[in-house]
């Protein structure tokens, strides 16, 4: 035990003696700005109605919206503006994911399924993508069906 004690004691004095250090203290700051916009008139969407990608109207930072009624088969083409204010290229998702419903989770999980898309936004630019919110052809009817949008980087 005392030989390993003196192996200890020479390892600590040949590590090596600090000549100077310095501390650095930062934020760590979201490097996204997202606003979201909704395609598709009081009826349905359509893929002629154009892409995000594409689109010039008004963005917005949305908050909840109640787009009303959909009938089985229509659709919204949600999008999101996501502008990455840093200069490192940062992946993304934008998903939905239905939490409520009216005594019917189960309905409203089948009528709009959970969309996603992933990608990449370079350093310092913006991208406009879009999830298609599409009501199935067979859904049943079902009330207060929500479905959360979000922006996650990864």
């Amino acid at each position: 035990m005392l030989g390993f004690l003196g192996l200890f004691a020479v390892s600590l004095v040949t590590a090596g003696y600090i000549v100077s250090t310095f501390v650095i203290t930062t934020d760590v700051i979201e490097p996204f700005e997202v606003e979201y916009a909704i395609l598709g008139d009081g009826g349905n969407y359509v893929s002629g109605m154009g892409s995000c990608a594409d689109y010039n109207g008004d963005w917005s930072a949305i908050g909840d919206i109640d787009v009303g009624g959909l009938y089985a088969g229509e659709a919204r083409k949600v999008c999101a503006k996501i502008e990455n204010l840093g200069e490192g290229d940062l992946d993304y998702t934008f998903s939905g994911e239905v939490v409520s419903g009216l005594g019917n989770l189960v309905e409203c999980t089948y009528a709009f399924g959970n969309p996603s898309v992933t990608g990449t936004v370079s350093g310092l630019s913006t991208v406009q993508v879009g999830a298609l919110v599409n009501v199935a052809g067979d859904a049943a009817p079902a009330i207060d069906c929500e479905v959360t949008l979000a922006v996650d980087r990864s």
